[in-house]
């Protein structure tokens, strides 16, 4: 026994050891790459293993175009620069395909916006040796939801399969299905709108609508009847089903959240009702910290402000009807009105954990520069969508603007300003304004009340920098072949900030031995070019060495305690 437990850990050192082995060489191939499984789509969205990126990018999801090649987009998610796990993409089932292809697009235009086909050049399809990136997949899905039980009928939302089938609807409860209820015959391809009708023996608070093959007499559901006809749909190891509620029901989440509001995935209502959020009373509902008003029937994305100050980690969501005065919540204040929903003899509620995450502190992180036709901000953030603002200093104060460029919710780093360089003076004022007219439109002093500076403290967020104008020393780079990564530092370890096409010159200002050893040269409108990727013009010889920004902090690993023997 001694000698097969040796045995047994040594083995197991083996496979640890090789699994490392494989890790590393993966995280060295910094090929783009997309590895995407055949799988079974329950919740609108596709699964993507792994994605690997040159930049940010989006992985975008194709319908095969009945001749198996990649067709209409239906659902694109972004990805960062680097290698991206378990990528999520949401997508129309309703337009979905048996075959579908995930692609790997770049980002090179509005970072964060898929621009693909609607902005001329703008974030197309990532090619590796003169092929696109787009495995192909097989799936089978089943979209539904929570609902009321009319005339004994369920409605499917849709249903894609690779072949002749059956959507059959099981009792059970929110774990595990049970006894068949009904079912309907589909064909392979995409149906929309799939009514089912339901036996009313049996029936369950929660139903499994299924989707079954139909492999022995076409037409004829056997299974269960006939040894091996017809069983349910899987594929590596998930079944083709979900329960879904029909009977009053909330779905929400843990959630991480501002403080502000709590989100509600869904609502079951019979009749117009409040989903009502209550802090926590020592593992109880306590006092009301917000409610909104729900139609009978599902209600789905629901956004419920909350009271701040008496919000407790642990929140209690409950359904209360709405039988008094419509709209108006009145529990607690007119007598009888409004009530908790009850489902075989429990209140619809429960506890879920939040996570408050304050928002970020709007700020600028900008240096003096030299300047010739662009202003470069190390860093922006913003708490909703805004706008990076120069002015032009007048008298010691922001004066007539002279540029400015969106930015949105976050921070942003590298944001670039073009201005008007006739109006330039010896400084000026980089400050944040809010977009809250027409998005993506700078109409401060053009819309009354628009677009106005953000204030932090009391005060306006801005400051003076000193700028001189670049004398442009003739050194240009371009690209040697294909598009070039702008970086925020002399290292691939920095974030890629903007893309150097082919055929494009950039004005160099400075140079430094990157982190990696290699030489890399600093545009003259912010960011880095590795020299080995770049053709140089000029007289770059006597360019001035300068210093990168420092690496970015990687956290290290937690400690952990070794095995005792």
């Amino acid at each position: 026994m001694k000698h097969t437990l040796t045995r047994m850990m040594l083995l197991f050192g083996v496979v640890v050891v090789s699994t490392i082995i494989a890790m590393s060489a993966a995280a060295q191939n910094d090929t783009p790459s997309v590895t995407v499984n055949d799988q079974v789509i329950l919740n609108d969205s596709v699964r993507v293993t792994t994605v690997v990126s040159d930049g940010p990018g989006f992985v975008v999801i194709h319908v095969d175009d009945g001749t198996g090649s990649f067709g209409a987009v239906i659902g694109n998610a972004p990805v960062s620069d680097g290698v991206n796990e378990n990528v999520i993409v949401p997508i129309d089932a309703s337009q979905a395909t048996p075959l579908m292809f995930a692609m790997l697009h770049t980002d090179d235009n509005e970072v964060g916006t898929y621009e693909f086909g609607s902005v001329e050049g703008a974030d197309a399809p990532v090619v590796v040796d003169g092929e696109i990136v787009s495995p192909s997949f097989n799936s089978e899905i089943i979209s539904a939801n929570n609902q009321l039980i009319n005339n004994n009928i369920i409605t499917i939302n849709s249903v894609t399969t690779q072949q002749d089938g059956f959507v059959v609807i099981h009792a059970g409860d929110a774990e595990s299905f049970g006894a068949v209820l009904g079912q309907t015959a589909v064909s392979a391809g995409t149906t929309n709108n799939v009514t089912v009708e339901v036996a009313e023996d049996g029936r369950t608070d929660f139903l499994w609508p299924m989707l079954h093959v139909d492999d022995n007499t076409l037409g004829e559901y056997e299974f269960g009847t006939v040894e091996g006809a017809d069983a349910p749909v899987v594929i590596n190891g998930t079944v083709a089903t979900l329960p879904i509620s029909t009977v009053p029901n909330i779905d929400v989440r843990d959630q991480t959240t501002s403080g502000e509001t709590v989100f509600v995935n869904s609502v079951l209502s019979d009749g117009p009702g409040f989903v009502v959020i209550h802090a926590d009373a020592d593992g109880s509902p306590g006092p009301v910290l917000g409610q909104s008003a729900v139609s009978s029937g599902l209600t789905t994305g629901i956004v419920v402000a909350v009271d701040q100050e008496n919000l407790t980690s642990v929140v209690w969501p409950m359904l209360h009807v709405d039988d008094n005065t419509i709209g108006t919540y009145e529990f607690g204040s007119v007598e009888g009105a409004d009530a908790p929903v009850v489902v075989n003899g429990n209140v619809v509620t429960f506890p879920i954990d939040l996570t408050v995450q304050m928002p970020d502190i709007p700020s600028i992180d900008v240096d003096d520069q030299a300047v010739i036709d662009t202003v470069t901000a190390n860093s922006v953030t913003m708490n909703g969508p805004g706008f990076l603002v120069i002015h032009q200093e007048v008298d010691g104060a922001p004066g007539p603007v002279i540029g400015q460029t969106a930015v949105p919710d976050g921070t942003s780093t590298n944001v670039v300003v073009e201005i008007d360089p006739s109006m330039l003076t010896g400084r000026v004022w980089p400050m944040l304004h809010r977009d809250d007219n027409v998005i993506g439109t700078y109409e401060f002093g053009i819309v009354e009340g628009a677009d106005a500076p953000v204030m932090t403290g009391g005060e306006v967020v801005t400051f003076p920098i000193n700028v001189t104008n670049f004398e442009s020393s003739g050194c240009t780079v371009s690209p040697t072949q294909g598009n070039v990564n702008v970086r925020a530092g002399a290292s691939t370890d920095f974030a890629v900030v903007a893309s150097l096409g082919f055929g494009e010159n950039a004005a160099v200002s400075g140079q430094t031995e990157g982190f990696d050893g290699f030489a890399w040269w600093q545009l003259a409108t912010g960011g880095w070019v590795r020299s080995d990727v770049v053709t140089t013009s000029g007289p770059c010889d006597d360019i001035a060495a300068v210093d990168s920004p420092a690496l970015p902090v990687v956290p290290e690993p937690a400690a952990t305690e070794e095995p005792s023997a």
